[in-house]
């Protein structure tokens, strides 16, 4: 049975539209006028008939060109329609459309209707040429970000000459007095702030180690303070008042602090980190991503013996890597394939794993981390630490003390 070959369609002046407007959408026209570049008129090819199809669809074809003809509905004003002479059997040549040209960049705005963003674009480039002249070139290269801010532009300019006019140390950033902009504004729009921020300040203002994330200690800020949660395990580490065992201190403050402990436990779960048992000489942190931000902020960690327990998936042992940047000598606990294959009935399923590759897992954990993006024992296999009931930390717990005595062991119970 022999196949009947499908047409190809032909071009329609919708088409023609779609893809003036989608490149519009991409900012190259905007770009191009912004940045005062030669006009080069636009050429579209339309897909049309082939010469044989002007006899067999030769009413098909009449109507197709009619669609093209000046003012035909969907043909906007300043769209010309170009034509080549197609021969055809038995009936001669024929002309019909083969491109849309727009001849300058007016017509191209009435074809679009972009007249007003045009207008705006010219304010905006004219106001920030006046104010910020820094601006103006990223603001050519960004046009189509310019107008996404339109509504807000005053206030974006009216941030970007207070913090250069003012020295930021020592304030944080909802001291900034700007009519109509609080702390939500700043954090809706601050990657366009960070990046013209950027572009207006001096570079001995800018830290260039810190992210548009980060935007408080990029630009000289107060940072907010980070906060640690912690629980003391064993009293004896202690020179908190007597009866204090959970604390939440600025990381910065307790990194003043003198704990005696020698072990430090770092806890991904809430309960698991409430639940978790004495050990002597021990503390355990609440990590809850704990992984790399506070780290710095705790100078006294790699005089520590540091222990991660998370979770048995992907995640888990990403932070554990990322940890070890900070502190290569961390260790794992109940993060291994006995562990995993001891408690499949409590298996649940990782929403979205990851399958990067991490460059601190030791053998061990590698393997186990490869079994889980390689799905061996089930799509997406996750075992979360508070699954794993308390006697068996506590085993693994008494287990790691006969073979390091030097280390933790299990507390008497308070």
């Amino acid at each position: 049975m022999s196949r009947v070959r499908q047409r190809a369609p032909w071009a329609e002046p919708a088409d023609i539209l779609a893809t003036l407007h989608r490149r519009w959408s991409s900012g190259r026209y905007l770009r191009s006028h912004a940045r005062g570049d030669r006009w080069e008129p636009v050429r579209i090819p339309i897909k049309g008939p082939a010469s044989n199809e002007l006899l067999d669809r030769f009413d098909e074809v009449r109507r197709w060109s009619a669609a093209f003809a000046p003012g035909a509905p969907g043909v906007g004003r300043g769209l010309t329609i170009e034509h080549r002479t197609v021969r055809g059997r038995s009936l001669g040549s024929s002309r019909v459309p083969a491109r849309a040209v727009v001849p300058t960049f007016e017509e191209l705005c009435s074809v679009l209707g972009t007249g007003d963003d045009v207008r705006a674009l010219d304010e905006l480039l004219a106001t920030a040429g006046e104010r910020i002249p820094a601006l103006v070139p990223w603001m050519a290269d960004h046009p189509m970000t310019v107008l996404e801010h339109r509504e807000v532009w005053t206030q974006v300019l009216a941030i970007i000459e207070r913090v250069a006019s003012n020295d930021t140390r020592g304030t944080y950033v909802r001291h900034l007095d700007v009519e109509g902009v609080d702390t939500k504004f700043i954090e809706r729009h601050r990657r366009l702030l960070s990046d013209l921020l950027t572009l207006a300040l001096p570079v001995d203002r800018v830290d260039s180690s810190a992210g548009a994330g980060d935007f408080a200690r990029r630009f000289g800020f107060l940072a907010k303070p980070a906060y640690t949660r912690f629980r003391i395990l064993d009293t004896s580490v202690s020179s908190f008042p007597s009866g204090v065992t959970e604390l939440t201190l600025r990381t910065d403050e307790l990194a003043r602090a003198e704990l005696a402990a020698r072990t430090v436990f770092i806890v991904e779960n809430e309960t698991s980190y409430l639940a978790f048992p004495a050990t002597a000489r021990a503390i355990v942190i609440f990590g809850s991503g704990f992984a790399s931000g506070a780290l710095g902020g705790l100078p006294w960690l790699v005089q520590k013996e540091v222990v991660y327990w998370g979770d048995i998936d992907t995640h888990g042992f990403d932070i554990l890597s990322r940890l070890r940047v900070h502190l290569p000598n961390v260790s794992s606990i109940l993060m291994d394939r006995t562990t995993l294959l001891a408690h499949r009935p409590h298996w649940t399923t990782e929403a979205n794993p990851t399958t990067r590759r991490l460059e601190h897992l030791v053998p061990a954990e590698q393997s186990v981390y490869e079994d889980l993006i390689e799905d061996r024992y089930g799509v997406a296999v996750r075992l979360e630490q508070e699954r794993v009931p308390f006697p068996s930390l506590r085993r693994a717990l008494s287990e790691r003390a006969e073979t390091n005595p030097l280390s933790f062991g299990v507390a008497s119970s308070r």
